[in-house]
């Protein structure tokens, strides 16, 4: 091994290059203890992760600027995220209307009942609403982000952990947790590949945004936590959180309204 992993080391790094850095330590790590293959290369990234994280996390507690856990500096910090976010939405949304009224218009074949009977809003409303899913999902993971009780392995190494979206420091312990939206996101296969994926990591967690819903992932080793409970713990406001997030799908609405109204 060239260079030691910490994050004295890591840190002043490219994030190309402490990825390249963890890849080159991942090869000394057993993983044949995990008996589903397609999980081992999970397990490596967790193990090397799990060594470094509580010093990566005292240098982030130590050296950044503790501001952001004040509320003023949070307000701003989700507002500019969730600002960002309305923006592009609706830019990807007016290209998207524009295209599937085109389509519309051009009479193609049609796929299902909507398309059949020239139903532009119906149309675009189902991809409106799948895509919107999809992209808050990376959304929680940038507002999560703000606190220096977390990393997120995609934004600080470029690593994606199969069925890990971000790490918590809490209670001193290092937590490996699957993010989602609501509590009722996974069907029944997803719930049982989310098990298996969360089971290989040391202090599990599955975590939602919001505590809406009901639940529909449930383990007896696997702790969960939805809404306020997931924000407090990594001292993000969770009222600023809901706040932003209200402002940002109210713009979005009205944004789609506008263009289904001009259409």
């Amino acid at each position: 091994m060239s260079t030691r992993l910490t994050a004295a080391s890591l840190i002043p790094l490219s994030v190309q290059e402490r990825k390249q850095l963890i890849l080159d330590h991942i090869s000394f790590i057993d993983a044949t203890e995990i008996t589903d293959k397609k999980l081992q290369p999970a397990y490596k990234y967790g193990r090397i992760i799990s060594l470094i994280a509580p010093d990566y996390f005292r240098y982030q507690l130590e050296n950044n600027n503790l501001s952001c856990l004040e509320l003023e500096q949070q307000s701003k910090l989700i507002e500019n995220k969730t600002k960002k976010f309305t923006s592009d939405f609706i830019n990807w949304l007016k290209v998207d209307f524009k295209n599937k009224s085109t389509i519309l218009d051009q009479h193609p074949n049609p796929k299902n009942l909507f398309e059949l009977c020239g139903a532009k809003l119906l149309v675009t409303s189902n991809s409106v609403t799948r895509s919107l899913s999809t992209k808050m999902g990376r959304l929680w993971e940038e507002i999560a982000d703000i606190s220096p009780y977390v990393i997120i392995p995609e934004f600080e190494f470029q690593i994606k952990i199969k069925g890990i979206d971000i790490i918590i420091l809490s209670d001193n312990k290092v937590h490996f947790a699957q993010l989602k939206t609501l509590k009722g996101t996974l069907t029944g296969s997803q719930k049982d590949r989310a098990k298996k994926e969360l089971s290989i990591h040391d202090n599990p967690l599955f975590v939602t945004a919001f505590d809406l819903g009901d639940w529909t992932f449930n383990d007896d080793e696997i702790k969960r936590m939805a809404g306020k409970e997931f924000w407090d713990k990594i001292h993000i406001e969770y009222d600023l959180v809901e706040h932003h997030v209200r402002n940002m799908l109210q713009k979005i609405d009205k944004a789609f309204t506008d263009l289904a109204a001009g259409s």
